[in-house]
């Protein structure tokens, strides 16, 4: 299981929400060799491939801005952005429009996560599914061959079915 699955699958719990979540987030790099280190986030996690940032936030749309600009500004490579969908302030799809509206992230990679039902929305990681895809032999040659994603445009009809009658501001009659 790689490091964003782990940190995805981290149980909420039941007691010192905030805390209790940090500790084991520490704990989960720790096994991947991420060191902790000081920042302007609550939990800043290094090692030499790269850094990540946590930020909790259960608060309105100025304090969600606030965590997401903390991110930011700490150039980590993978942002987790945790909240709850109990505290009823926001969706994870409406936080990741903020974020997309608010911010050019660049390459940094997002990962909302509701502690509540364990959900989480992925911004930013199309590019390396698209990498990988790159890498891999052209696998139609030889197979049956995809259709088209796209339906081919249809023709623009000529003219129109029943001719109108009728001058510029008087009432139209069609035949």
């Amino acid at each position: 299981m790689e490091f964003v699955d782990r940190i995805i699958a981290v149980k909420k719990p039941p007691v010192n929400l905030v805390n209790d979540l940090l500790f084991s987030y520490a704990l989960v790099g720790r096994d991947f060799g991420y060191e902790q280190l000081k920042g302007q986030c609550m939990l800043l996690l290094h090692k030499k491939e790269g850094t990540a940032a946590f930020e909790i936030q259960f608060g309105n749309r100025a304090e969600f801005l606030g965590s997401m600009r903390k991110l930011l500004d700490n150039k980590a490579d993978i942002c987790f952005f945790i909240t709850s969908s109990r505290a009823h302030t926001m969706r994870l799809e409406d936080a990741r429009y903020l974020l997309l509206k608010n911010f050019n992230i660049g390459r940094q990679k997002f990962v909302f996560i509701d502690v509540e039902t364990n959900r989480a929305l992925k911004v930013n990681f199309e590019w390396d599914k698209f990498a990988s895809e790159m890498g891999k032999p052209n696998q139609q040659q030889g197979s049956i061959a995809r259709p088209p994603i796209f339906r081919p445009a249809a023709a623009p009809k000529k003219g129109r079915h029943k001719q109108i009658f009728g001058k510029r501001g008087e009432h139209k009659e069609q035949d």
